[in-house]
């Protein structure tokens, strides 16, 4: 009874907001032929009636997506749209803005100085790349045919796949998914037939489809049939356009890093970090932000004193999520910071052991307040270079929509410069990179390079700047000394090394010396364990901390026959009138 009522809601809603769009589909049907080649064209026809005027339709279809496999992994997919045709009407896409700009690729059709009525016939030709799946053994091809997004009731919805000679479709192989998203029962609402190499599809009397609602398909072939081809463009063919802003730009950060550089303080050389300084907080001044590193070198940090134990985890043992054991052997003392006791809390919730992969987006609220803690060592005039930082970005979004009015009408009075639809493009692209892209990277570089430090903070900054100079720069002669006085000397180093960064650099000049191996650090190495095996292990295992520690918490997903769900695929968006 829940579900009736649920459906019925929906299809209120979806009715109310079809007859906004002012129009229905009462036919649609789609072929698609797949190319030994490895893309496949699409015909679309479309039996409309418009219960208002309208100048045409619109039809979207998503380029960019997150694609989800039957095991549940998530990638990111680009498809790529091309040879479109509309036959017998008027118009237009959004090619090259759609490409830079958007993940829906639109086919404007439709003249603006005329309107339609009544019953209309529409046909849509287009040619879809990179959209097919390859696998070890088969291809798929897992469209959308009737999006979701579609702003319209679909009273009959029928298409066909046909695939290059030597293809056997059947039901082991070909399967529709429909009704709202996400769902993973084959369809019954359509009446199937299969031949050697064309799957047909047809609804039945009773199908509707509304708004929010989908028609997936997903059939299997043999990998040999369809060769595997990556249409990706090259980088350079993409963005060879961006080149001279890239230059300006470099030149630009060159610049203004000499400048930032002439106004540094002066280093005193030190071979420890500052008393009183932990290196989550060395790394905040050391670079004026908090930031995930900065907290994960807590744990190096924490293991140097003996309140944790780090153990990798074999990688092929399969009955092991994580790769890396954090085990801990006491509690912090009492007088640490907030965010240590706030991230030691996050990892262990009354735990001794856990698996670093179990861990999941805990980073967000100890950083937070790390960078409210950091607070104390920079003076209030940075809040205000913030705030105005701000202001002037606003003002530059301001002209650059401003400028996209004005900049056509100076070029065509002053300089007699013709600015058709192409020129106007390229404006508002340069508009969109300098202002909203070139234009705020500068603002923040400067912002975070010129952030001022009060007098406490910078007390540190000598000792600090020269402590990091020393371990990104020190000699061999001069660490074999400071050993000799102090064994654990890496050891209370390294947490710092994390912070700044410098882990490889540091662990390379200890490669010749011949120390042992942390104690707190279990590694797969064994006896073939150097500075070198350590610093790659080591660094490995800290990115796949922070990596697991910013993702958040993910739900499963149940198996189901064929894998697929209804706007599951390809293809997505939709269209609606205009």
């Amino acid at each position: 009874m829940r579900k009736t009522i649920s459906y019925t809601i929906i299809f209120i809603y979806s009715i109310i907001t079809s007859f906004g769009q002012g129009f229905e589909v009462k036919n649609f049907t789609a072929d698609i032929y797949l190319s030994e080649d490895g893309y496949f064209d699409v015909v679309e026809k479309y039996d409309l009636n418009f219960t208002e005027p309208k100048h045409g339709i619109l039809r979207n279809i998503q380029t960019k997506f997150n694609f989800k496999d039957e095991n549940g992994q998530v990638t990111k997919r680009e498809i790529y749209i091309s040879n479109i045709e509309v036959p017998d009407r008027v118009f237009t896409t959004n090619e090259v803005l759609g490409k830079l700009l958007s993940n829906q690729f639109e086919i404007k059709i439709g003249d603006k100085n005329q309107f339609v009525y009544g019953a209309q016939q529409y046909e849509i030709k287009y040619r879809v790349k990179n959209a097919l799946i390859f696998n070890d053994s088969i291809v798929q091809l897992y469209w959308n045919v009737k999006p979701p997004e579609w702003m319209a009731i679909f009273y009959k919805v029928n298409f066909t796949v046909h695939a290059p000679e030597g293809a056997n479709f059947s039901a082991e192989n070909s399967f529709v998914y429909s009704g709202n998203i996400g769902n993973t029962q084959e369809s019954q609402e359509f009446d199937y037939h299969y031949s050697l190499n064309e799957f047909s599809v047809n609804s039945r009397g009773n199908f509707i489809s509304v708004p929010q609602q989908s028609v997936t398909v997903l059939v299997k072939l043999p990998k040999t049939l369809i060769k595997e081809t990556d249409f990706t463009p090259s980088f350079f063919e993409r963005y060879k356009w961006l080149g001279y802003f890239i230059l300006a730009l470099v030149g630009l950060l060159v610049y203004l890093k000499y400048i930032i550089n002439s106004k540094k303080v002066k280093p005193i050389t030190s071979y420890y970090p500052p008393n009183g300084l932990d290196p989550a907080m060395a790394g905040v001044l050391s670079d004026n932000t908090a930031d995930f590193r900065d907290i994960t070198c807590l744990l190096p940090y924490w293991a140097t004193k003996g309140i944790i134990r780090m153990e990798e985890i074999p990688k092929g043992d399969r009955s092991i999520l994580g790769d890396l054991k954090l085990i801990k052997l006491k509690e912090l003392p009492s007088d640490s910071a907030g965010y240590e006791h706030n991230f030691f809390t996050k990892i262990f919730l009354g735990k001794d052991q856990v698996l670093v992969r179990n861990l999941r987006g805990i980073l967000a609220e100890p950083v937070q307040l790390l960078n409210k803690k950091s607070q104390q060592y920079f003076s209030s005039s940075s809040k205000t270079s913030k705030r105005f930082g701000c202001f002037i970005m606003l003002l530059s979004w301001i002209w650059a929509f401003s400028s996209i009015s004005w900049i056509p009408i100076i070029l065509e009075t002053k300089y007699k410069v013709n600015i058709n639809q192409g020129k106007f493009i390229l404006i508002i692209i340069a508009n969109f990179i300098f202002f909203f892209i070139f234009f705020p990277i500068i603002v923040a570089y400067i912002s975070k390079k010129l952030k001022n430090k009060n007098n406490q903070g910078q007390s540190f900054m000598p000792e600090l700047v020269g402590f990091y100079q020393f371990i990104k720069l020190a000699e061999v002669d001069r660490i074999k000394a400071l050993l000799k006085d102090d064994p654990n000397y890496f050891e209370k180093t390294m947490p710092y090394a994390v912070a700044f960064n410098l882990l490889k650099e540091w662990t390379a000049k200890f490669d010749s010396l011949n120390i042992s191996s942390p104690e707190w650090y279990g590694s797969t190495s064994g006896n073939h364990f150097n500075m070198q095996t350590f610093a790659t292990s080591f660094n490995n295992n800290m990115s796949t901390v922070r990596n697991s520690m910013v993702t958040s918490p993910s739900s499963s997903s149940s198996s189901h026959s064929g894998g697929g769900s209804s706007g599951g695929g390809a293809g997505g968006g939709g269209g609606g009138s205009w």
